[in-house]
């Protein structure tokens, strides 16, 4: 009995060393002095279940590709469909009757007409909305091609009930349609991310303070001047016929786009103050973070984050393509009608319900795709600085650093990453994002602090038992889905949560002693990828909003050098629907390059710890660290650590 005893107080002897640890696990899986020389020796083949699945999803993703080829036609998106699902003037039986008239103006039932009727003489026309759903003929009534190639009524009133959008899908396939069919574009849209990125790490090397604050200043500025723009197109656009029936969905949205770009610009302009008291401390950590990006030996990833991310862009494009001739294909569906007061079902063609859900399928599919881009990238950054933390640098008998070991490993990252951790990347990418979405929410309520029901701070004590479900949740689950996981990856090649415990294990024993660096920078470093993807919506914004002139058998749509002429011309269209989905694919492309800033203190952070850990605790007898990363301990270190540790201290639970 006193053994065990013994070896309980000898437990809680070691944990209490570390106020930060959530379970003995974390207490006692301390590094070795030995375990370094395991480091880049991967094991084992990780998670082949998410692999699995990850490769299934990308055969369902080529199936509809080939289904979107097969019965896609773009075209749809913008020119007339008869009853029957035939492409006025495109299809076989109707290509010399290219424009759509709708004989019974009460419902939406459209024939092809090679001209708009004029009078009661110029046709008789036959639709299915009888009784019963027969076949019902009609005399054509007065029209004109007012709208695009439509057949409307010169009575306005009818012209609108005809005209107006009736269904959400409807106007927002027509939407994305004009965004994802001008792909060069596109393609300029998404470059103004990917160039402005790579200044910023270029900048953040030399001047990171006028960095940070020149990109939120003109990221601010720019919001408010596009709120701005917004009500004045409005103005303009309420003035051409027809525009309020034929877009409510995005007059609808028009003042929440318009209070979020201002919201923004106060958000951004409101940082600035806050960088500039921030980078006080965060300059030399930018600092440490770009130099060891731009080590000699260390560079290669921002080559290989450059190939990535032309790669992402490629792939976008491809989405966008793909995308479009999903949402054009048309099926054969049962309708309900009123016909002379009573209820039927008519069988017609519209927007494919199945292909609306192959449509949701894909857009996951090019998120898990996107994500495990970003994930590859994270990887190869974090073995290459990793390997020269601990292998191409090394000190002599006088403790001078030489520059000698192997050479820089970016085939051996990327050989490790296809042999072996393929499935821990696959599973970062799909859980990360919903995970850090969730835990960031909890964290609003409960704070960030192990042990609360011990705690002799009464609140902490109430928010445990409080939110006790969301504590054990982020407990067990969502606190490991980090940055700092890839990097313990890349370190000792466990399986993704096996090297998510031991490095939230490592990062909170070392919690009151080493700082974190990414602390100093990750508010600066989150805003900064904001505004990088803020870029591609503010320009597709000015450069989708022009007139399209697009001729019969081609989608209306902007080419490059259209759209750059036409930025001060007077505006006919708007892509506010559209503009949220630029924002996200920008973040995709600019934090293919800012993400090197984030995993490089990561990285460095958890290195150190290792190295401080295997030297026995003591953060002056670390064996590998370079000079110029233990000067910049020095200056932040004890005292931010120390603060940290006092604070908790001071809310310690009982019994420690």
């Amino acid at each position: 009995m006193s053994s065990v005893t013994n070896r309980a107080a000898a437990r809680q002897a070691v944990r209490s060393q570390y106020y930060f640890v959530a379970n003995e696990e974390e207490a006692f899986s301390v590094f070795g002095r030995q375990e370094v020389q395991d480091v880049n020796r991967i094991r084992q083949v990780t998670d082949v279940p998410y692999l699995i699945l990850f490769i299934l999803v990308i055969i369902g993703m080529i199936v509809l590709e080939v289904d979107s080829v097969r019965y896609g036609n773009v075209l749809r998106l913008s020119e007339p469909i008869d009853f029957k699902g035939r492409l006025c003037g495109y299809d076989e039986e109707v290509k010399s009757t290219p424009l759509g008239y709708h004989p019974n103006p009460l419902n939406d039932m459209i024939v092809c007409v090679s001209a708009c009727p004029k009078t009661a003489a110029d046709g008789n026309f036959t639709l299915p909305d009888g009784p019963m759903g027969k076949y019902h003929t009609r005399s054509a009534y007065p029209t004109a091609q007012i709208f695009g190639q439509q057949c409307l009524p010169l009575d306005l009133s009818l012209a609108k009930l005809i005209i107006s959008v009736k269904s959400v899908q409807t106007e927002a396939y027509k939407a994305l349609g004009i965004i994802f069919t001008a792909t060069d574009v596109v393609l300029l849209v998404l470059l103004v991310p990917f160039i402005t990125s790579l200044i910023y790490i270029i900048a953040l090397y030399v001047v990171p303070t006028a960095t940070t604050a020149a990109a939120f200043t003109t990221t601010g500025i720019t919001l408010a001047l596009i709120a701005f723009i917004m009500d004045l197109d409005l103005e303009v656009m309420g003035g051409i016929p027809l525009f309020t029936e034929t877009h409510p969905i995005m007059l609808a949205s028009h003042p929440t786009m318009r209070a979020s770009c201002y919201i923004g610009a106060l958000i951004f302009l409101g940082m600035i103050p806050i960088t500039l008291h921030d980078m006080q401390r965060a300059h030399a950590v930018y600092k440490e973070c770009m130099t060891a990006i731009m080590d000699p030996n260390v560079m290669v990833t921002i080559v290989a984050s450059m190939v990535l991310s032309v790669a992402r862009i490629y792939f976008i494009l491809h989405v966008c393509k793909v995308l479009a001739l999903l949402m054009s294909i048309v099926n054969p569906v049962e309708v309900q009608l009123q016909l002379f007061g009573e209820s039927h079902f008519v069988r017609r063609n519209a927007w494919s319900p199945f292909f609306l859900k192959g449509t949701f399928f894909y857009c996951f599919g090019a998120f898990w795709v996107l994500e495990f881009m970003s994930f590859c990238n994270k990887y190869v950054t974090a073995q290459i600085l990793c390997q020269n933390y601990f292998y191409l640098r090394a000190r002599n008998a006088q403790g001078f650093e030489l520059r000698s070991g192997k050479t820089a490993p970016i085939w051996y990252a990327l050989y490790s990453m296809f042999r072996y951790h393929l499935g821990s990347t696959a599973k970062a990418a799909l859980l990360s994002f919903p995970c850090r979405s969730i835990r960031a929410f909890i964290l609003i309520f409960v704070p960030d602090r192990p042990n609360l029901h011990a705690s002799l701070n009464q609140q902490f004590r109430i928010a445990y038992y409080l939110f006790w479900p969301l504590i054990q949740f982020d407990l067990r689950y969502l606190r490991f889905f980090k940055d700092t996981v890839m990097v313990m990856s890349a370190l000792k090649g466990y399986k993704y949560m096996e090297a998510a415990r031991r490095v939230e294990g490592l990062l909170n024993r070392s919690r009151g002693k080493i700082p974190h660096l990414n602390k100093f920078t990750a508010r600066t470093d989150a805003m900064l990828n904001i505004s990088v993807g803020l870029t591609s919506m503010i320009w597709a914004f000015f450069l989708f909003r022009e007139p399209r002139h697009g001729r019969y058998h081609e989608v209306e749509h902007l080419a490059m050098r259209e759209s750059v002429e036409g930025i001060f011309r007077t505006p006919e269209h708007s892509p506010l629907l559209a503009m949220p989905v630029l924002l996200f694919f920008g973040q995709w492309v600019g934090g293919g390059m800012l993400h090197l800033v984030s995993m490089s203190s990561c990285t460095l952070t958890v290195c150190y710890c290792i190295d401080v850990e295997m030297a026995g605790g003591t953060e002056t007898d670390a064996l590998y660290v370079p000079s110029s990363l233990k000067e910049t301990y020095k200056d932040l270190g004890g005292g931010e650590s120390e603060r940290e540790l006092a604070e908790l201290m001071a809310n310690r639970p009982m019994g420690m």
